[in-house]
Order: structure tokens, then C-alpha cells, then sequence
């Protein structure tokens, strides 16, 4: 029974593919022409770029189809009914203005289908389109990052090139676009490394909302932009200075605090890794008397970011165990005096103070001082010049203090 049922649907098939080619055969010969249908005829629009020039668009109807019913032989029926055979043309030249608008339009069909051979039947439908003002408008493109990023590291900025499009379309619909947007989700893993890759965008509404380009037919000038996203190792670095021994006191002798103690860097892993601390500057102790508040910017380098939002570092240095004491210096001396003249001190002493342990300090005497003021770059007449105060004869001693000035009077020999 089942072999019988499967020869009976076999023979129909048979019967049914003799029975066309006979129909063909027949209607070729005899040349007796038949109603038919073509369809899904495309809708072709012609000078559009005449439309561009007048910076118009078709908004609506721009891909359309229709059904044409023919009267044919069936062999020209079928030429005509082969996919792309026939399309409908609308001229698209004259139009000047926004608006609704319905027209004829012209057959297109085959070399070998003559336009005689063949017959519409009944009257050819209008096409019916609309035409907008057209649109062109620049808007920035924006990164997104949707996922979580590995401890110890941090995203940086995106950088995307290009950093906007130009996107085209009706005028209303371009004005429903704030900006693009690129969308970087990581779901399987924190992200522990800089991405970089080629993606598609998408435009965003002014509430947010993604904007479906083809439902609104807009367009843009590109469809991909390269995209980096920077991932950045962190690490906190301690803050020091360096400390110039000098006026009788050593590094030994000062208690440092520095505010902030550390700060929070950025940066790629090779550079970081060679950082252990960053040096603020130098603490000359010559020119620190009891304790003083040094104020110092933070330089991290170009290499690493400074993540903490501290630019500056406060050092208060405070001088312990030490014994200050204040002699009066007469010995002034003068070195480049300049040639044919004579300089002569009007200043006759100045107070210095000198630092160390209090057995020393206390066998200073006076005439272990002296204060030299270079005349280099001095003018001439009675003027205020600074002097370099020296301590003869004593090592654990110094001099505290750099603003030493005197009085001089330079005058012709």
C-alpha cells in the first residue's frame, strides 16, 4: 500500500510537469496571449541627485513595489516575469519643494520585450511618494563601558577616531539625534588590559534612547570608527625629599612630615613597576632656623597620572637637639671689585647665627666669622649687596641663614 501511494504521487507530478511544458509549448505556437500577473515590479527613482542639489530627499516611499496585470503570449510573460526583468521609473527631475506627491511612471523592460508585444490590463496605478527637506548635522561620538575592570586597575578616557559623524537625513528625524555612541560590554571577565578595536556606532535620542537609523532612514558618513580604551595599572607611591646637610644641622638632626604621606598613580604596568617613591625636591637645612612649612608640586612625570587629585605636598621640617647662637660678624670682606674702583663697607657688622651641639657652638668665637660679598655684577654708588657668611676653624658648626645683606659704597679710585 505504501510503494502504491508513492507511485500515485509520482505520476501527479509527472502529469503536472507535462502538462506545463504543453501549456508552454501550445501557447508559444499558436501565439494566443493570456492574462498574467508581474509582481513585486521595483519602484526606481531617476535624477535623484537633482534632489540633492535642491537639498531635498524621498522620505517615504523610497522602496516600493507594484503588481502589474499583462496580456501576453507566454512566452513573453515569462521574460517578463523573471526577477529584475521590469521595473517602474519615476522621474524625480521637476520636483522643487517638500511635499506629497503622486505620478506615473515609465516601464522599464528587456531588450528582447518589445513594448508591443504586450498589453496592461486596465489602467497603471500611480506611485505615490513623499519628498522632505534633507538634513546634514555633525555629532560628537561618545564612549560607553558596560562591565566591570580588574582590581588594582582603572579605565582611562576613550579615545575614538573619528571623534564625530555626520549623519543625513529628513530634517526632523536628524534633529532627534543628541549624539553617537560606541558600547564596549565586558560580561566574562574584568577587563585588565587597554582594548582597541573597529566598531559600529549607534545614535542616541535626547532621552537616551537608541535611535533605529533605518526606521528613521538616516545615514552616515562612515560605518565603523576605531576605538581605544585605556586600562591602567594603579599603585600608591610614598612622597620624600631629599635634605642638603648644612647651618650645623644633618639629616639626623630634623623630623620630616609630609602631607600627603603617599599618593595613588596611574599608568602602564612596565612603568609603574620601576617607581618605589617620588621625590618632591630638596630641604636645604642651612636655610631652616627652628621649623618651617615648604610647599612643593607634585611632578609625577609623563608617563604616570597622578589619581589622587593632590597637586602640591606640604614639608614641615623641625630642627631637634641642636643649640642656636647669635654672633656679631665685623670682618666684611669684598672680592671682584671692579677695575679703577674701591669699595668701602658702610654696614661695619651683622648678626649671624651659627647651629651644632651646644659644646661647640659655645667655642665659637666671633673672629671665626667672616662675611664676603662678591661685587661682580654690583653698580656703582652706595648700594644693598648680599654676603656669604663663613666659619673658620669649625666642622660640627654651621652658619644658619642665606639672606645675609650689607651696605656698600663703590666709588672711583
Amino acid at each position: 500500500m505504501e510503494k502504491m501511494k508513492e507511485s500515485k504521487w509520482l505520476y501527479i507530478l509527472l502529469s503536472f510537469v507535462a502538462a506545463f511544458f504543453l501549456w508552454l509549448t501550445v501557447g508559444s505556437e499558436n501565439g494566443q496571449e493570456e492574462i498574467n500577473i508581474i509582481r513585486n515590479i521595483p519602484v526606481v527613482y531617476t535624477n535623484i541627485d537633482a534632489l540633492e542639489e535642491r537639498g531635498l530627499m524621498i522620505s517615504e516611499g523610497a522602496e516600493q513595489t507594484l503588481d502589474l496585470e499583462i496580456k501576453a503570449t507566454r512566452s513573453v510573460a515569462l521574460k517578463l516575469m523573471e526577477k529584475g526583468a521590469v521595473s517602474a521609473v519615476v522621474d524625480v527631475s521637476k520636483v522643487t519643494s517638500a511635499g506629497s506627491y503622486t505620478t506615473g511612471y515609465q516601464l522599464n523592460t528587456p531588450n528582447s520585450v518589445v513594448q508591443s508585444s504586450f498589453s496592461i490590463v486596465g489602467s497603471m496605478q500611480n506611485i505615490s511618494y513623499t519628498v522632505a527637506r534633507r538634513s546634514d548635522r555633525e555629532v560628537e561620538i561618545r564612549g560607553l563601558f558596560n562591565g566591570e575592570v580588574a582590581d588594582g586597575f582603572q579605565l582611562g578616557e576613550f579615545s575614538i577616531t573619528p571623534g564625530s559623524i555626520t549623519i543625513s537625513g529628513e530634517e526632523a528625524n536628524v534633529n532627534k539625534v543628541d549624539h553617537a555612541q560606541v558600547v564596549i560590554t565586558r560580561d566574562d571577565e574584568p577587563l585588565s588590559a587597554t582594548y582597541t578595536g573597529t566598531m559600529p556606532f549607534q545614535l542616541i535620542g535626547f532621552d537616551g534612547q537608541v535611535l533605529d537609523m533605518d526606521a528613521l532612514h538616516l545615514t552616515a558618513n562612515v560605518d565603523t570608527v576605531d576605538v581605544t580604551l585605556p586600562v591602567v595599572k594603579l599603585k600608591e607611591i610614598p612622597l620624600t625629599v631629599d635634605i642638603l646637610d648644612g647651618g650645623g644641622a644633618a639629616q639626623d638632626d630634623v623630623d620630616i612630615e609630609i602631607s600627603p604621606r603617599t599618593i595613588t598613580v596611574s599608568g602602564d604596568e612596565s612603568a609603574l613597576d620601576s617607581v618605589e617613591k617620588i621625590v618632591l625636591g630638596q630641604v636645604d637645612l642651612q636655610k631652616v632656623f627652628t621649623q618651617d612649612s615648604l610647599t612643593f608640586p607634585i611632578d609625577v612625570g609623563t608617563e604616570l597620572e597622578n589619581v589622587s587629585g593632590v597637586s602640591e605636598a606640604t614639608v614641615t621640617v623641625k630642627i631637634r637637639g641642636l643649640t642656636t647662637r647669635t654672633l656679631e660678624v665685623d670682618d666684611i670682606q669684598f672680592i671682584n671689585v671692579p677695575d679703577g674702583y674701591t669699595a668701602e663697607a658702610v654696614t661695619l657688622s651683622i648678626q649671624v647665627q651659627v647651629r651644632g651641639r651646644e659644646d661647640a657652638v659655645s667655642a665659637v668665637i666671633p673672629s671665626q666669622l667672616r662675611a664676603v660679598a662678591d661685587l661682580k655684577d654690583a653698580g656703582r654708588g652706595s648700594q644693598t649687596v648680599p654676603v656669604k657668611v663663613y666659619l673658620d676653624g669649625s666642622s660640627d658648626v654651621g652658619v644658619v641663614g642665606t639672606d645675609y645683606k650689607i651696605v656698600v659704597n663703590v666709588k672711583r679710585a
